[in-house]
């Protein structure tokens, strides 16, 4: 996994303290078992350190794979999520870790929901509410639901009041051109990355870009190495929204091309057998080729 899930247990807990509005602890009820075990780790093998009782409630405070965490006499313990029941829930803006490498975000909490998008091992996302056995998301500007056992959460909070819940979703009329044209992009998520690829068959990478801003009347250069003349430079630092970013494997020659859409992300048709997807631009990998920026909008 990219980043490690227990380095922002300190983070999560400063983000708590932070919150704003009436808040309290996730409860759960234990279901479907007359005593559930609780374990001292997340495996079948690990000590059985005590039991909860169906009909029970129990403090959950986070979720890893197929287990939840609760607060057991003090202590951070787990059990088995297939017998916990949290109801529906709103979440107050908490951090989750995509857990499998390649995870389907759907419009709605169920598999008979439409894929939204796809999100990648590592990825850090935003969880705002629970349904059905499935967390909603948001990552960057985008919404959506993901089987809670593919997403590691860790302090787990709930309103008790619902208040001004913000709405992240921008009417289409007061979107920038550069929103737009990084929305379009979003529609390509997982098309396949074709060497020489410049439609919605196959892209490579400055197909894909040449594509995208294609639709909205922009005509950049064919290749990446000639789209970083296109447009004005910008510096790391003044990245926005819409801005082409560049890499290269020896810092001189450039070999890539992708399309910043906000928050230390991007999105790029990768390499061949991979598909469109979105990269955090600080990965080791990235970070370490990253050689400038363009602003086309």
């Amino acid at each position: 996994m990219k980043r490690n899930f227990a380095r922002f247990i300190a983070l999560f807990g400063a983000l708590a303290l932070c919150l704003s509005g009436a808040a309290m602890a996730v409860e759960g009820t234990v279901v479907d078992a007359t005593a559930l075990r609780v374990r001292a780790a997340t495996s079948t093998e690990a000590e059985v350190v005590g039991k909860v009782y169906e009909g029970q409630i129990v403090e959950v405070t986070g979720r890893v794979g197929d287990w939840y965490v609760i607060d057991y006499n003090g202590e951070s313990r787990y059990v088995s999520a297939e017998y916990i029941d949290l109801g529906n829930l709103e979440i107050q803006n908490t951090m989750g870790v995509i857990n499998e490498s390649s995870v389907n975000i759907r419009t709605g909490p169920g598999l008979d929901y439409g894929v939204a998008f796809k999100l990648m091992e590592g990825t850090n996302v935003t969880v705002t509410g629970y349904e059905n056995g499935w967390f909603k998301i948001r990552f960057v500007d985008l919404t959506g639901y993901v089987r809670a056992d593919l997403l590691s959460v860790d302090k787990l909070v709930t309103t008790s009041v619902a208040t001004n819940p913000t709405n992240y979703l921008v009417p289409e009329s007061n979107k920038s051109v550069a929103q737009k044209i990084v929305d379009y992009a979003y529609t390509f998520l997982g098309t396949p990355y074709v060497y020489g690829g410049k439609t919605p068959a196959g892209f490579d990478c400055s197909g894909f870009t040449m594509y995208v801003f294609a639709e909205f009347g922009y005509d950049l250069h064919r290749v990446s190495t000639d789209q970083y003349k296109d447009g004005t430079y910008v510096a790391f630092d003044d990245l926005e929204v819409g801005d082409l970013v560049f890499f290269s494997s020896n810092k001189k020659a450039i070999g890539h091309v992708g399309i910043y859409i906000g928050e230390g992300y991007f999105i790029h048709a990768t390499s061949p057998g991979d598909v469109v997807r979105i990269t955090d631009i600080s990965s080791e990998y990235y970070a370490t080729r990253y050689v400038g920026a363009r602003r086309i909008v």
